[in-house]
């Protein structure tokens, strides 16, 4: 006997195939959704880094390179923003400017010059801004030759992204100012002249070190040195590569208290991961100094424990030698950083001659520092950057935020990038 379906089991059925049909659609609406977004996702992050690639090359071309180019053209003037403000505290001897447009958005400003095969071109001003959430770079030629890409008449604008949620640029803040760089010599309060005085203390009887003559023995902003130890057998005429006698002076205030070395000398801490730089001149000294053998004599500076005055294990000293020519350049300059900090040290020269007549002559020491250096010490705390100190600034930060399938008030789906521009040719050389 054949049966069909009844009407309530063709209403069941409909039911159940309209649930399934219900769900697959919404899995496919869904899964479409996903697909989309995704891409969107996608797209949103492979711009915001191509942009920010193209960004940071760009921006770490500001200022000029090639100081000897600079200094032959005599274009310092114009790649700089305002270095010639007749109030010091406007004086801009760095090659950028910041503005923010809004919350959100800034415009850089800046100032590059342009090479060719490594020789002086042109100085281009460069600007990236954005309008209406669009992101745009222009170029214009001030000086020099211009391009197709980078005209000298009108900015050539191009886009560079849509949808830009967010273009932030933050300076790296020094992290040291020239008024409080300086370690040593303790200078006073501006507006009082700058303190160049200093003081070398000898080290004797210790550590076959022997008695130098210091003149004058209180220090000044000049301190010679005379009667140097030496290691060289004149009846045989031969260095004598076994002996260690040397001289050791470390650096102190002027005055003339007498003391030990370690009650004397001037006391320093060093901090971890932060660039110092010790610099002083040495006046030529036409004499017996001049016949110095770098090699054979020796000549260094570095920092010793007040304790025992031996040398931190964590720091090497650093070799340097008198000048040996009256054209030749008097200025010493050693830059270091260390990874751990060394507390309660001194600083000192020390001294050992073999060759026959370098310890007879006189060594001279003036214009004696100790500092943090300005440039190389920064951090993005979004502190505000005196004018005069952007000169300093040698890095910058991006915060870059691109959206796509945004949809009535809704951002959409966005791609972030945040990465920090290295800017070294930014402000005269250092």
């Amino acid at each position: 006997m054949k049966r069909g379906f009844t009407l309530m089991e063709l209403m069941v059925y409909m039911a159940i195939l309209g649930i399934i049909v219900l769900i697959a659609g919404e899995a496919f609406s869904n899964s479409t959704k996903f697909r989309i977004r995704t891409q969107n996702m996608l797209k949103a992050s492979q711009e915001a880094e191509n942009v920010g690639m193209l960004f940071k090359e760009d921006v770490a071309q500001m200022g000029a390179k090639a100081t000897l180019s600079a200094s032959t053209y005599g274009f310092y003037p114009r790649v700089y923003m305002d270095p010639t403000n007749a109030d010091n505290d406007n004086i801009d001897s760095s090659s950028f400017s910041i503005t923010a447009t809004d919350l959100a958005h800034d415009k850089i400003a800046f100032k590059r010059v342009r090479y060719n095969n490594g020789a002086y071109e042109a100085i281009d001003s460069v600007v990236w801004e954005t309008i209406d959430k669009k992101l745009y770079r222009s170029c214009k030629t001030v000086f020099g030759t211009a391009t197709e890409d980078c005209p000298d008449d009108e900015p050539l604008s191009v886009e560079m992204a849509t949808g830009v949620d967010t273009f932030k640029v933050t300076p790296a803040t020094p992290g040291a100012t020239e008024a409080t760089s300086i370690i040593f010599p303790v200078q006073p309060t501006p507006p009082a002249p700058a303190n160049k005085e200093f003081r070398l203390i000898p080290r004797v009887g210790e550590d076959n070190f022997f008695f130098v003559t210091v003149s004058p023995s209180d220090g000044g902003t000049t301190v010679s040195l005379t009667g140097l130890a030496t290691n060289y057998d004149f009846e045989n005429e031969a260095p004598l590569l076994d002996h260690k006698n040397g001289n050791q002076v470390f650096i102190g205030e002027k005055n003339s208290t007498s003391g030990k070395w370690n009650v004397l000398c001037y006391e320093f801490s060093l901090e971890p991961n932060i660039e110092y730089e010790i610099a002083f001149s040495m006046p030529y000294s036409n004499d017996a100094a001049r016949m110095f053998v770098p090699g054979r004599d020796h000549l260094s500076i570095g920092f010793r424990k007040m304790d025992d005055g031996r040398r931190p294990s964590q720091l090497e000293d650093f070799l340097f030698f008198p000048s040996v020519s009256n054209v030749a350049s008097i200025k010493r300059s050693m830059r270091f950083t260390v990874k751990e900090a060394i507390e309660d040290v001194c600083m000192a020269i020390t001294f050992a001659t073999y060759s026959p007549v370098a310890a007879s002559g006189t060594i001279r020491f003036s214009d004696f520092l100790f500092k943090k250096v300005e440039s190389a010490n920064y951090n993005f705390d979004g502190a505000t950057i005196a004018t005069t100190e952007k000169k300093n600034v040698k890095a910058m930060r991006l915060r870059l935020s691109v959206s796509r399938g945004a949809h009535g008030d809704g951002r959409g789906e966005t791609g972030d990038i945040t990465l920090v521009v290295p800017t070294p040719s930014n402000g005269p050389r250092d």
